[in-house]
């Protein structure tokens, strides 16, 4: 029965995700999303609380359950691969989800959706003890990479990079172990 439950899911979900490519999100109806899955509106009502709530699917079925199984078979090491390989993949689409605007954008989601998949790391391994960390908790330790992942991803899907999923991920390994000092060239007098 949940095989069924999921595959009518999938269904809206593919009917949303045609239509989103096409019309803007505040333009699409329910009756819409419905005709293009070939149900009525109130089977759409057994699954949706609304649209908004495809995209939290959309997210869980195609970034955190694929995450999750990494999490779950200790290979930590890849997520950051994966998660950009998927938004790659459909690259147009979560554009597309990035121009939705208000309290449940798809921007508000995606930094709720990797700030939780750090805490689920959080859980599943502690954090280094280091005196100089101490002074910040760890929610803003797990806050401050999580928003710093959330919008180096969005703007590479917003802004048309040309950069593939690889170069980003090895851009973004390099800036996360390397300090802003690293980074900028200052006078060698600075220091």
């Amino acid at each position: 029965m949940e095989d069924k439950k999921d595959l009518t899911k999938d269904l809206l979900t593919t009917s949303f995700k045609e239509l989103i490519l096409q019309i803007p999100f505040e333009k699409i109806t329910i009756k819409m999303i419905t005709d293009g899955a070939g149900v009525i509106r109130p089977t759409f009502y057994k699954h949706f609380q609304d649209k908004y709530e495809i995209l939290e699917w959309i997210l869980k079925k195609e970034l955190a359950d694929k995450i999750q199984i990494l999490i779950d078979n200790d290979m930590e090491e890849d997520i950051f691969q994966l998660l950009c390989s998927c938004l790659e993949r459909e690259k147009g689409l979560y554009k597309k989800l990035y121009a939705i605007e208000g309290p449940n954008s798809f921007d508000e989601l995606m930094n709720h959706f990797i700030f939780n998949m750090l805490m689920s790391l959080k859980n599943k391994y502690p954090l280094k003890v280091s005196g100089r960390r101490e002074i910040f908790s760890s929610d803003a330790i797990w806050r401050f990479y999580a928003f710093g992942l959330a919008d180096s991803l969005k703007h590479w899907i917003v802004c048309d990079s040309s950069y593939s999923s690889e170069q980003i991920c090895d851009a973004y390994d390099y800036i996360i172990h390397n300090s802003i000092l690293d980074l900028i060239d200052l006078p060698d007098n600075k220091f």
